[in-house]
């Protein structure tokens, strides 16, 4: 083998040495770059399953929040309809005392509700018809001021009207209730809904 041949022989041994160092080193760095790619995709993926299970927990917790808020909505109306049914049989059952009761419970109302002053009460149409005897008398007794009996019934269910002047009262039991219905609903709904 002539001198020739031997330095081909011998760049070809270094080319092919440098060609499998400049192989193994770029086999080397791919490695390198795919570990730290899938480093990075898992870093990405942990990172964005971290955000999806926040945003889930947090989408979670609005809905609970929501429902509750609608579940406590549900209880109140149920509620108030309740005590508005319970006042409706309140008003009911008052209008409906026997005679005596209702009477005696109009004599306690006058003494609330009138003014020291003379002035005229009127009854409805059916309490007229059913006055016990002498019931103005008691009235009267029961009043802060002297009071006339109207001739012409008052255009209410049951009570009375008290009228001074040119003013006006509706003590009828409607207008009370509807007067006192914030009221009554507070102590209707401790006494129904009270915890312990």
């Amino acid at each position: 083998m002539s001198g020739i041949d031997k330095i081909i022989d011998q760049i070809e041994i270094d080319t092919k040495a440098v060609c499998d160092d400049i192989t193994a080193k770029a086999e080397h760095n791919a490695e390198k770059i795919l570990a730290e790619a899938k480093a990075e995709a898992d870093r990405i993926k942990k990172e964005s399953d971290e955000k999806l299970a926040l945003k889930v927990a947090d989408i979670k917790k609005r809905a609970e929040s929501a429902a509750e808020l609608e579940e406590r909505k549900t209880q109140l109306y149920t509620k108030q309809l309740i005590i508005g049914d319970m006042l409706s049989i309140a008003a009911a059952r008052v209008k409906a005392l026997p005679d005596g009761e209702y009477f005696e419970l109009l004599l306690r109302m006058v003494k609330k509700y009138s003014q020291p002053e003379d002035g005229v009460i009127c009854f409805s149409k059916r309490d007229m018809t059913r006055l016990p005897s002498g019931y103005i008398d008691k009235v009267n007794e029961a009043s802060n001021g002297r009071l006339a009996l109207s001739d012409t019934p008052a255009d209410i269910d049951a009570g009375f009207k008290l009228i001074y002047g040119g003013i006006e009262e509706n003590c009828s039991f409607d207008a009370i209730f509807a007067s006192e219905d914030e009221t009554l609903r507070d102590k209707a709904g401790k006494l129904l809904f009270q915890k312990g």
